[in-house]
């Protein structure tokens, strides 16, 4: 550059023109001084004459009278832009220090970014505030292909705020371990005995719906959809025991593997549980997973033997595998009850509440009905009549009509207090199972919940909690199966409607299982509540599945998604969804084949005809065939592969030519055929469809 500037001749007239612009700059730039000269002598007559007034400089009367060069508006309207940028960084980078227990630095280069779980490229371009176009394009140049709303995980979103020099803190804030000691201590003033709330644990289709059937009278396990639970049920039993009326609260779980988060939060608040095995089979997955529960948080335990009434029963067998994990009877030297019952027949169900009532006094279990209430959500749905509808149990205190009630990020007033008899209540006292209204937005399933004195002091608990909606629950479950999104793999945009939290869990808990190598599942949004206008524009305009679960779906909806020709599936059962996904998944692979050798030709001579060039051959070994698949080789280098479209014997069309025979073979798409050239043939077989 130096050189051609060197080498070049200015215009004199061009040089002229630059000279007069510099002179007419000095002329502003003295103008701008007297200007600025003028206003300094104004300014120090009006101190001299207000000698005792105290004044005040604004920061632009600062600027003022500071000697700079002319600047165009446009300029100054730039570097306004860019202190305010510098400012915004600047202050951004000491919260965000101060919050994280670091000590701030001094210069602007680096700043402090919490990334502690899976999150959007649209969170993440918040946090480091850079537009999420340049993040997408960023990550799309290392074949890693993502969308706005696309959930990345841990090390992808550190990889690309180190690459705006942000130092990344991993500190985890969950807020299940904030709340873990969330209930306050038990005043031994105005304790009282609680009822025991008792969990029935155990493998699918042991006869866990049956047994609480049998223990109220009822016959529920009937009723139910596909014969298994899907959702936690809660009931009250009265017992006569030691002649006084003992109260139970029951919770029946599902047992199907996909629920484990659901059996989870049932363990973390239960006092007794009720491990029910069948006598007919050998221990299941499900059960080994209940035992760890027992035996982690050393929760009282009754081992209920079911299915006694059977014929091939080996209780032998049974006892000796619950020894293996340590589950170990009185009668063999342990110190857990085993009662062996039969559900459908009533065998022994006394004897099992007896049991259960005994171990309740042994624990002692003492509540607090003068302090207010706390307790755990165990599910929470929207009602189209009553609204947000939420499914508790009251660990301790007393919950009243009109308490202020916290629970996450949520808050409320209790509007209605329902109990598991359906009768409304004015105050609930501990161990009650309810039906509560009164949220204002909807709470998240597994948290516990107290009552505050004021909203003003719910704001400010919900203010301190961290995010823990149902889209948090989502990244959690995804946690594990967040990975570098390839290019070349196919998508499935999913929207998911369900009745409960809980369910919402569980179904993303069974997609995750689903292996995604050919396809990858995109969730885009997991709610609660009917399938809404909202989201057929989102699976519309993203080509999107709405799989909506055990919901009613209005016919305008139903009409609607058939004219936008939206795929919008229906479901009940747990397993028909999956079924159904996976199925959908499989026809979205392209179909692959496995190629099986029948024969070899050489080319001896071609020729051309009207549709375009012959190769004329002999068959060397097997036989060629009309339609088969073929490879051309030349000088043991593949050139072509194909379909023979047309194979001649004696100037007559056929359908194979076996080995020693003369032929002529036409391709449609290849005419470049030479003498020596080897041609493969094979018959291809369709490959059965993986994921």
């Amino acid at each position: 550059m130096i050189d051609s500037v060197q080498n070049s001749n200015f215009d004199t007239r061009f040089d002229k023109k630059t000279r007069s612009l510099f002179k007419q700059d000095n002329k502003s730039k003295s103008k701008k001084k007297k200007m600025v000269e003028s206003d300094l002598d104004q300014d120090n007559l009006f101190k001299k004459k207000n000698k005792s007034k105290v004044t005040v400089n604004t920061q632009d009367d600062l600027v003022n009278k500071i000697e700079v060069p002319f600047k165009s508006n446009k300029l100054r309207k730039k570097e306004k832009v860019k202190q305010k940028s510098n400012i915004n960084s600047y202050d951004s980078h000491i919260t965000n220090g101060l919050s994280s227990g670091f000590n701030t630095v001094t210069d602007n280069i680096n700043k402090y970014v919490l990334i502690d779980s899976p999150l959007s490229i649209e969170e993440l371009s918040s946090k480091l505030q850079i537009p999420p176009a340049e993040i997408i394009m960023g990550l799309f140049l290392q074949g890693i292909s993502v969308t706005i709303n696309q959930i990345i995980d841990i090390s992808i979103a550190t990889q690309v705020a180190e690459k705006y020099n942000c130092i990344v803190l991993n500190q985890n804030h969950e807020q299940e371990s904030e709340q873990s000691d969330k209930l306050q201590e038990i005043s031994s003033a105005a304790n009282i005995n609680r009822a025991p709330i008792v969990t029935i644990l155990g493998h699918v289709d042991h006869g866990k719906t049956t047994l609480l059937d049998a223990i109220r009278n009822t016959n529920f396990a009937g009723n139910e959809i596909g014969g298994i639970t899907q959702a936690i049920s809660v009931y009250e039993v009265n017992w006569l025991h030691n002649l006084s009326n003992k109260k139970l609260i029951f919770i029946d779980t599902p047992g199907h593997q996909a629920f484990s988060t659901i059996r989870l939060r049932c363990a973390q608040i239960t006092d007794i549980v009720i491990l029910i095995v069948a006598a007919d089979d050998d221990l299941k997955p499900q059960t080994i997973e209940v035992i760890d529960y027992i035996l982690s948080k050393k929760i009282p335990c009754v081992v209920a033997i079911n299915k006694i009434d059977k014929v091939d029963i080996n209780l032998t067998r049974l006892k000796s595998q619950l020894a293996d994990y340590n589950i170990t009877s009185k009668d063999w030297g342990g110190k857990i009850e085993f009662v062996e019952i039969s559900a459908l027949k009533k065998i022994n169900i006394d004897k099992l509440l007896t049991s259960i009532c005994c171990l309740a006094d042994s624990i002692n279990l003492k509540a607090d009905p003068t302090q207010l209430a706390q307790g755990i959500i165990l599910e929470a749905y929207v009602d189209k009549t009553k609204g947000i509808v939420a499914n508790m149990v009251v660990l301790n205190g007393t919950l009243h009509i009109g308490d202020v009630i916290v629970s996450g990020n949520s808050y409320g007033r209790v509007k209605k207090i329902i109990n598991s008899l359906g009768n409304e209540l004015v105050e609930a006292e501990p161990s009650s199972n309810l039906k509560v209204l009164g949220f204002y937005s909807m709470p998240t399933v597994g948290t516990y919940f107290h009552v505050v004195n004021n909203e003003k002091e719910a704001k400010k608990s919900v203010a301190r909690i961290r995010s823990s909606s149902i889209t948090k629950n989502t990244k959690n479950l995804l946690k594990s199966n967040s990975k570098f999104y390839n290019t070349n793999t196919k998508n499935l945009n999913l929207i998911v409607k369900a009745d409960t939290q809980g369910t919402i869990d569980a179904i993303i808990n069974l997609l995750m299982q689903i292996p995604q190598k050919k396809i990858q599942l995109n969730i885009l949004t997991a709610s609660l509540g009917v399938v809404s206008n909202t989201d057929l524009d989102l699976a519309y305009s993203t080509q999107g599945v709405i799989i909506a679960f055990n919901i009613d779906i209005s016919t305008n909806i139903l009409n609607a998604a058939e004219k936008l020709d939206i795929p919008l599936y229906k479901f009940v059962l747990i397993y028909d969804l999956i079924d159904h996904i996976t199925n959908y998944m499989l026809n979205l692979i392209d179909t692959e084949y496995e190629k099986y050798l029948i024969g070899q030709a050489e080319v001896q001579t071609t020729f051309s005809v009207n549709k375009g060039t012959v190769a004329g051959c002999i068959v060397k070994s097997g036989k060629l065939k009309k339609s088969a698949f073929m490879h051309v080789y030349r000088n043991n280098h593949l050139i072509y592969e194909g379909v023979i479209n047309s194979l001649k014997r004696m100037k007559n069309d056929t359908d194979e030519v076996n080995v020693g025979n003369e032929c002529g073979v036409l391709c449609e798409a290849y005419h470049l055929w030479q003498p020596k050239d080897s041609i493969k043939a094979y018959e291809l077989h369709e490959k059965p469809k993986t994921l």
